[in-house]
């Protein structure tokens, strides 16, 4: 489990918690053992939740290494019998069992102030609630018609699935941990769907800029559901809408990639998305500034997009000058 939780990964959660306790506190000192405690915590929520997906998505490999039930596959003495990976498969659904449980310990254990304490373990347990819904429809989008989806549906997985756990909880628990007031976490809630909503789609957008006959390619091969593909059934003819079904209904080759690839492309789909961030990037400046916050705050939430690489487009200049 701890080889698990600390080989490889950026830290983002965490560090958007802690960064958003710095800056509502207003103290460049060493947060105190309960705040770093919780925001640790974020972490091992993550490796409980990339360990339920790779089982879900039979994925081998995460973070260049072997997958934990992968790892745990290759340790038996007989790796490549169905009982090694029967094996490898069961005690990592337990791991990350125990990652979640662990988890919730090290949050009940870091002495919070308990004036707060109820306030936390509520925020972290709606946001694990809304990360699994999340999944949950992920799942059951995965090979539904792109003519029976809406965009609607997809914004909200990835809202849920993404957004909550990833930006919007870590900014609203650091802002609790600092005890700031409800108004500043309603603001920094929205602010952090929006960014976490942009997040997505620019991973979207980075998987296409990825060589179609090297590295992985999960979302082609696998016919994700994307705001990007179904953007590009939208704006293809009915000819094009038939040509992407028939492409997505055969099996993954590098043929049916790059088919897939040039009819994204060809609808225009990668500039509308494009156009999306723009106006996700806007309304993110928007809420800093209907925001309780001082100017010195926005800018320093504004300046955390620093640690999402490539997940949002930089700030418009002057956004937070008032």
């Amino acid at each position: 489990m701890c080889k698990c939780v600390l080989n490889g990964g950026k830290r983002i959660r965490p560090r958007l918690c802690l960064a958003s306790y710095r800056i509502v506190s207003g103290t460049e000192a060493f947060p105190p053992r309960p705040v770093w405690q919780v925001a640790s915590s974020l972490e091992i929520f993550h490796s409980f939740m990339l360990v339920h997906d790779d089982l879900i998505d039979e994925s081998v490999v995460r973070r260049d290494q072997d997958a934990l039930h992968e790892a745990l596959r290759r340790e038996h003495d007989r790796p490549d019998s169905e009982r090694a990976r029967k094996l490898g498969h069961d005690l990592a659904l337990l791991g990350g069992d125990l990652m979640f449980a662990l988890g919730m310990r090290m949050v009940s254990r870091s002495g919070i102030d308990p004036t707060i304490a109820l306030q936390i373990q509520s925020l972290l347990s709606d946001m694990l609630l809304e990360t699994g819904l999340g999944e949950a429809l992920d799942v059951l989008y995965d090979d539904r018609p792109l003519d029976q989806m809406t965009e609607g549906q997809i914004v909200e997985a990835y809202i849920r699935k993404t957004a909550r756990y990833s930006i919007s909880g870590p900014l609203v628990l650091g802002a609790m941990l600092a005890q700031a007031p409800r108004t500043v976490w309603r603001a920094l809630d929205r602010y952090g769907d929006l960014l976490g909503l942009g997040y997505q789609i620019r991973n979207d957008l980075d998987a296409m800029a990825v060589c179609l006959d090297e590295g992985d390619h999960p979302d082609l091969d696998g016919g994700k559901r994307t705001l990007l593909l179904w953007t590009a059934y939208q704006r293809l003819s009915p000819p094009g809408q038939l040509d992407l079904e028939q492409a997505l209904a055969s099996p993954p080759t590098l043929e049916r990639r790059r088919r897939l690839d040039s009819l994204i492309r060809e609808s225009g789909a990668i500039e509308s998305c494009e156009d999306r961030l723009r106006l996700l990037q806007e309304q993110a400046h928007a809420t800093l500034l209907e925001s309780p916050l001082d100017p010195l705050q926005r800018r320093s939430f504004l300046a955390l997009v620093d640690l999402l690489p490539g997940g949002v487009p930089s700030p418009l200049p002057n956004a937070v000058a008032h």
